[in-house]
């Protein structure tokens, strides 16, 4: 399977249903909002599981970036 990092998420989970890969969604985020974030989601990091099921570890774009 293809690597999804960096991808937003909802091409990563297009890319996993055309291939008919079980998966799970975990969103995390940042203890303080001290920058601006947007609304959609990328992944940042995947595992598969012993059980065969990929895990995508998902978060919101932050940081010094310009959003308009």
């Amino acid at each position: 399977m293809v690597d999804l990092v960096a991808q937003p998420l909802s091409e990563a989970i297009y890319k996993l249903e055309q291939h008919s890969v079980k998966y799970d969604v975990t969103i995390t985020k940042p203890s303080r909002h001290a920058l601006p974030m947007t609304d959609e989601l990328y992944v940042i990091r995947q595992q598969i599981g012993a059980d065969g099921v990929r895990v995508l570890v998902v978060a919101t774009k932050m940081g010094k970036e310009v959003f308009k």
